[in-house]
C-alpha cells in the first residue's frame, strides 16, 4: 500500500484498516496490551513499521489522514501522534497535538512523539511543556515533562528543567514520577556539577528524586564515583538530611 500517495476519505480509510491488521502480531497482542496497560485494541504492529508507516503518510497528504480522526486502536492513535510529531509549522503542529493529547492512553502514546525542537522555537515549545505540567490529565503531565528531555539537549534549557520538577511536589501519578524521574537522570548524566547543586538547593519530590538517582545507578554514561555520591544522597534523602 503506497501511503504517500493515497487519496483519504472513508473508502481508504477502510482499506487501510485492513492493512494495518496486515502487519499485527496476534502471538504478541496480549503481552502488548499488559505493556501498555491499555484498554485499547491492540494488534502489535511493531514500532519500526509504524513509524515507517507515520514518515510516508506525511510525505503525503498528512492533514487529510489526520482529519479522519483514526482512533480504532493503539496503533492508529500513535500513527496520529508520530505524523504531528513531524510537523515542521509549529502554531500547526500545536493545534494538531491538543487534539491529540485528549485521546492519549497510554505512555507509549507520549514517547513515540519525535519532536524537532529548532533555535527559533525552543521558547514556545517551553511554553507549551509547561502548560501541559499544568494539565489534569497525567499524559499530557507526562508529555510536558517528556519535551523538556528534548530541551535539555540545549544546556540553556537544565534551568527550566529544574523549575518544572519542583511544579510537580505533590505529583503522585505513577506515569508522571517516571518521566520526572528519567529528565531529572538526563539532567545529572548530561550536566552533573550543576544538576548536583541543584539537588542539595531545591525541594524536588522524593519519589521523583529516588527514580531518577534509580536510572542514573542503572546508566552507563557515569562513572561509579558518582553513583555512589548519589546513593549516599538518597540516604540523606530518606533520613531527612540535605
Amino acid at each position: 500500500m503506497k501511503l504517500k500517495e493515497i487519496v483519504w476519505n472513508d473508502s481508504s480509510k477502510k482499506a487501510f484498516l485492513d492493512y494495518l491488521v496486515t502487519h499485527g502480531n496476534y502471538e504478541k497482542q496480549a503481552w502488548t496490551r499488559k505493556i501498555l496497560n491499555t484498554q485499547l485494541d491492540v494488534l502489535a504492529v511493531p514500532t519500526k513499521t509504524m513509524h515507517t508507516m507515520a514518515s510516508e503518510i506525511y510525505r503525503g497528504d498528512y492533514a487529510a489522514f489526520l482529519s479522519l480522526k483514526l482512533y480504532d486502536c493503539y496503533e492508529c492513535i500513535a500513527l496520529n501522534g508520530m505524523i504531528i510529531s513531524k510537523i515542521k509549522d509549529f502554531d500547526e503542529m500545536v493545534g494538531y497535538l491538543k487534539e491529540y493529547t485528549k485521546v492519549m492512553e497510554n505512555w507509549a502514546h507520549c514517547d513515540l512523539l519525535t519532536f524537532t525542537i529548532a533555535a527559533e522555537n525552543e521558547v514556545r515549545f517551553r511554553e507549551l511543556a509547561v502548560e501541559f505540567i499544568q494539565s489534569t490529565r497525567v499524559f499530557e503531565r507526562r508529555l510536558g515533562l517528556f519535551i523538556h528531555l528534548h530541551l535539555i539537549r540545549n544546556p540553556t534549557y537544565v534551568e527550566a528543567a529544574f523549575d518544572v520538577l519542583t511544579m510537580l511536589e505533590d505529583e503522585e501519578a505513577y506515569y508522571v514520577i517516571m518521566m520526572a524521574g528519567w529528565l531529572l537522570s538526563e539532567c545529572i548524566i548530561r550536566y552533573q556539577e550543576a544538576s548536583l547543586e541543584k539537588l542539595n538547593v531545591l525541594s524536588i519530590n522524593p519519589k521523583i528524586v529516588n527514580k531518577g538517582i534509580q536510572k542514573c545507578r542503572e546508566s552507563r554514561r557515569l562513572s561509579e564515583e558518582v553513583k555512589t555520591l548519589l546513593l549516599d544522597y538518597k540516604e540523606k534523602l530518606k533520613n531527612g538530611i540535605k
